[in-house]
């Protein structure tokens, strides 16, 4: 199809009429509110990068899952971004915390994930419908979040931590939530 047959084909696709009950029916989809998200305030969930105890606010964890498959996305080798992973039916970027955060020669647990530990992706949720896809050696666990944290010590510069807290298996550092989805926006742009 060429020239203005092509163009007519087309225009007539869209000018047919809607079959009888498409209105209601959408109509009926769009009306159910989406389910309401369970929050949890004061908990932060635990987990292992390397050899880094890390915690985020319970509330931006969205799930964790079994390590999901990555699709690589051409000429985005290397960065940050470590392609699109499926999870419950949805697409969402895949990132590298490791890279985010700078972390010197640590290997991205989806490839080599730390001796003894599970791999796992952890599902970051940044605003509702906002997901973000990231893979972490293992949980540590949810807590209960131990009062105010310490000063910021350890490896990660202090940009991105709210505090260290210390607890009877050493220390786990509390990254702070908007300094990180700021960073995720901006390296995967």
């Amino acid at each position: 199809m060429s020239g203005q047959n092509g163009a007519t084909s087309a225009a007539s696709l869209f000018d047919r009429p809607l079959p009888p009950g498409y209105r209601d029916e959408l109509q009926a989809l769009t009306a159910v509110p989406p389910a309401a998200l369970t929050r949890r305030t004061g908990s932060l969930l635990l987990f292992q990068l390397g050899d880094l105890r890390l915690a985020l606010p319970a509330r931006v964890a969205a799930a964790v899952a079994p390590v999901l498959h990555i699709a690589r996305i051409p000429h985005r080798s290397g960065t940050v971004l470590l392609g699109l992973a499926a999870f419950r039916g949805e697409i969402m970027p895949c990132c590298s915390l490791n890279r985010i955060l700078d972390l010197p020669n640590s290997p991205d647990p989806a490839i080599a994930p730390s001796e003894g530990v599970t791999a796992r992706t952890l599902i970051l949720e940044e605003s509702y419908g906002r997901r973000w896809a990231v893979p972490i050696d293992g949980v540590l666990g949810v807590r209960t979040r131990p009062g105010d944290p310490g000063p910021a010590t350890g490896p990660l510069a202090a940009q991105w931590l709210e505090g260290s807290y210390e607890d009877q298996a050493g220390a786990f550092h509390l990254l702070d939530p908007d300094v990180l989805f700021r960073q995720i926006t901006l390296a995967t742009a």
